[in-house]
């Protein structure tokens, strides 16, 4: 039997009027090399964003390493990495705020971060 690592049952994402996101379904077995593609403005972004936590979806569900994306938010975050293509740093602050920023996240904070 295997163990699916994303499950994403009829995701939608909107931005006001926008619906970046159409009821998107798809799973990832554990183990399995996948890619999403898709034209720009297709939603991959908006989706995979929802899937990481770091936006809320507008209806759907999704599970990542057996988590509730909406409700196990946490749990999710610490299950994976995440590597952005464009940089998400601020240039507005210093390494150190951003690196704060970034490990709040992940629910780090005193010695731990």
């Amino acid at each position: 039997m295997t163990t699916k690592a994303i499950e994403v049952r009829g995701l939608v994402k909107t931005y006001g009027t926008v619906r970046a996101v159409d009821g998107i379904s798809f799973s990832v077995e554990q183990g399995a090399l996948f890619a999403f593609l898709g034209p720009n403005g297709a939603g991959k972004s908006s989706t995979v964003n929802c899937i990481c936590t770091t936006t809320t979806m507008t209806s759907g569900s999704a599970e990542v390493a057996g988590h509730d994306v909406a409700g196990e938010a946490a749990r999710v975050r610490a299950a994976i990495g995440v590597v952005f293509q464009d940089s998400v740093l601020d240039n507005r602050l210093t390494v150190r705020e951003n690196l704060r920023t970034r490990g709040a996240l992940y629910g780090l904070s005193g010695h731990a971060l």
